[in-house]
């Protein structure tokens, strides 16, 4: 193998993913066409992280692993970090949430105030970069992680009319209110959260003119899944049920309004709701999809989905959906249950991550210090996951067969050497500090090992790590670290590192 400077940019022309972007500071850096990759042909995989639990655990239940948090959750064991992170209050994250209190005001206005406002760009950009900085820094990583999967289960698209307002309190007042919740209270909460009512049509639904959307999503996206066992006619008995479940236009709050509900007798999932009834049976109604089987191997296999599997083996999916029905739903249950299951374990390699869980994972990873949570939601932007930007309510892919075309596998690379090269505004990889642990006039194989424990904390395929040697010496042309010419390869090294498969998978 001969891998020189000139084979490395060679190729040229690439072209960045650049979709629903911003014009704002830092879209040109980095959305800069991607230099050709060097003739790397991968030999190993994520999979090498199969016999280290710890190491297996933080790239699924955070948003990936620091050294830090690596060699911590080492000596405590795996079992007693999950302890700790299934009970968030206990976690002292009040300097995260103080910067953030500081950086984005706007995240604690109410309806009328953000409305009064009127800087959408403002209150978009305030919730996207303090979500970014918390599922980057956050002590509490399963609680950012669950934030997250709550968020795309409970799927509202952030640009649809007045949802760009309610989408920063139904953040605050559901998702991270409930985020470990039981099912029934998420469920709940979602239910008469203003930004689900007007983005699914239910704040328009009257008793003349009953609104099915929500009806339909609810019981497909939400709880029994499509093939849950429900009817047409459940569809429109259960939208007859929530008609009157609106929101208040003076408070921007959720209003229940007599006049617009369906007094008349209905019977849905084959039970008989008499008439009279009002709120209390909207209620009523969550109970019953809340509890009901159908419900419980539907959430169970999504979040398998998410944390072990594109198509998750059946047992860990049976035991999840078991735990879910004995504790009525008890989330922080089904989490345990999952994570140490036999199942989970051997999964590891089998889930890509999204762009949202690569930048933060990357960033994690680099140690990259106050990192700039706007430039952090613009990457995403690029590599076509848009914070809360899926228009349909059925939420983003989690499948690696949605995320694996060429325009997304050129964003990636370009991101990934955008990072390394520094040409993220607010987002800089801290080498002097790296190179002050390596030490002076550290070799190209002590470089190249320290990288990788870096960047993977883990060993790599001894032929993938001589053709990284290989690159960083010139082909064995030497390398000095001191050197300007050599140290730049460095960079290129860990963009690398980013891109291959072992970090792109987990």
């Amino acid at each position: 193998m001969s891998l020189t400077r000139r084979d490395f940019f060679k190729a040229g022309g690439l072209t960045a993913l650049a979709v629903g972007m911003a014009a704002a500071g830092g879209r040109e850096a980095l959305a800069r066409p991607a230099r050709p990759r060097p003739a790397i042909r991968w030999r190993g995989s994520a999979a090498a992280v199969q016999m280290d639990p710890a190491l297996h655990l933080l790239r699924r239940a955070s948003f990936g692993p620091t050294r830090a948090e690596l060699a911590r959750v080492r000596r405590m064991g795996v079992d007693a970090w999950l302890d700790e992170q299934l009970d968030p209050d206990a976690i002292d994250d009040s300097a995260l949430e103080d910067r953030i209190a500081r950086r984005y005001d706007t995240l604690t206005m109410n309806p009328l105030e953000l409305q009064a406002l009127d800087d959408f760009a403002r209150i978009r950009r305030d919730l996207g970069g303090a979500t970014m900085e918390r599922a980057v820094y956050s002590r509490r990583q399963l609680f950012q992680v669950m934030v997250d999967y709550w968020s795309n289960h409970f799927s509202v698209y952030w640009g649809d009319g007045p949802v760009r307002i309610m989408k920063t309190v139904e953040d605050r007042e559901v998702m991270r209110a409930y985020a470990l919740a039981p099912f029934r209270d998420i469920l709940g909460a979602d239910a008469h959260s203003p930004a689900m009512l007007l983005y699914l049509d239910n704040a328009r639904s009257s008793a003349e003119a009953p609104n099915e959307n929500y009806a339909r999503e609810i019981m497909e996206l939400h709880t029994l899944g499509v093939d849950g066992g429900y009817t047409e006619t459940d569809v429109k008995e259960l939208a007859r049920i929530l008609t009157g479940w609106t929101v208040d236009r003076r408070t921007g709050r959720f209003l229940f309004a007599r006049n617009r509900h369906d007094w008349e007798a209905k019977t849905f999932l084959n039970q008989d709701f008499p008439a009279g009834r009002g709120e209390e049976e909207g209620e009523e109604a969550l109970d019953m999809l809340a509890s009901h089987e159908s419900t419980s191997r539907y959430v169970a296999h999504r979040l398998c989905i998410r944390f072990v599997a594109d198509e998750p083996p059946e047992d860990v999916v049976s035991a999840a959906a078991q735990t879910f029905r004995d504790t009525d739903g008890d989330i922080r249950a089904v989490l345990r249950t999952i994570f140490t299951h036999e199942d989970f374990l051997a999964s590891a390699g089998r889930k890509l991550r999204r762009p949202l869980d690569l930048i933060a994972a990357a960033v994690r990873t680099l140690e990259i210090p106050n990192a700039r949570g706007v430039t952090l939601t613009r990457a995403l932007a690029l590599m076509d996951q848009p914070l809360f930007g899926w228009p349909t309510p059925d939420g983003y892919p989690d499948d690696a067969a949605s995320w694996l075309n060429t325009n997304a596998l050129l964003a990636r690379w370009n991101i990934g050497l955008a990072l390394a090269e520094g040409r993220a505004p607010g987002v800089q990889i801290p080498w002097d500090r790296f190179k002050t642990e390596l030490g002076g006039g550290a070799t190209a194989e002590e470089t190249l090992d320290f990288f990788i424990d870096l960047v993977l904390h883990h060993s790599i395929d001894a032929e993938d790590r001589a053709q990284l040697l290989a690159y960083l010496t010139h082909d064995g042309q030497g390398f000095d670290i001191d050197d300007p010419d050599h140290a730049r390869r460095v960079p290129e090294l860990v963009a690398l590192l980013l891109d291959s498969p072992y970090f792109q998978w987990r």
